[in-house]
């Protein structure tokens, strides 16, 4: 009970009194387009500070973060329109759409960058936790689910296995992976999904 008191007592310190718990600078009131294009980079980045510290302040244990909207036109650096435009218009190999990905990668290196910047014991925020990266789709140009990419950054504890490259050869629901990182997080989960989507089975070659 006294554990359970102290702990209290401290997430209602501003900011609380824990290790890892530091307050980030004061953002922008806001963001205004910059010629027509939104501050992506700068939005992203105060984003992943805010979230950095909630989370090492344990202000909260699950957090969801956008660069943009489903289906969404913004119009990224160097894009000579907006990307779900350039995803079905932009002829070739789509290199405007190629380097859209690449600014939207980096924008999620700048989040794991900012997990792993916080100490936390002898590891740090992003070693006990999990970051899962997705897209709507695996292919814009045609809407296709085959091959969705998912990315995982951290561990989970200890949970989850790191530096590893798994692909699907038999076109199985990626909600095995989700499956897999609720167990890594402590949840009981039989199953997950319905329908197509229904799995009893996690990624083996993911947990530990």
């Amino acid at each position: 009970m006294r554990q359970l008191e102290t702990r209290l007592a401290r997430l209602e310190e501003d900011p609380p009194s824990l290790e890892s718990c530091a307050r980030p600078a004061t953002p922008e009131v806001s963001y205004p387009d910059l010629e027509g294009r939104p501050q992506v980079s700068a939005r992203n980045r105060v984003m992943a500070d805010m979230l950095a510290m909630a989370l090492a302040c344990d202000q909260t244990r699950v957090f969801g973060h956008t660069i943009s909207d489903p289906v969404s036109d913004l119009l990224f650096d160097g894009a000579s329109a907006g990307h779900h435009d350039l995803t079905h218009n932009e002829g070739g190999d789509q290199p405007e759409v190629h380097n859209i990905t690449l600014q939207i990668m980096d924008q999620l290196a700048v989040l794991i960058e900012a997990l792993r910047a916080v100490p936390e014991g002898d590891a740090t925020l992003l070693d006990h936790c999990v970051v899962m990266a997705v897209s709507e789709v695996s292919l814009g140009r045609t809407h296709s689910l085959d091959d969705m990419p998912i990315l995982l950054a951290g561990s989970c504890g200890g949970a989850l296995k790191t530096d590893l490259h798994l692909r699907s050869t038999g076109q199985e629901s990626t909600n095995r992976a989700h499956l897999s990182v609720m167990r890594a997080l402590g949840i009981p989960a039989l199953s997950f999904g319905e329908d197509d989507g229904y799995t009893e089975d996690g990624l083996s070659g993911l947990e530990v």
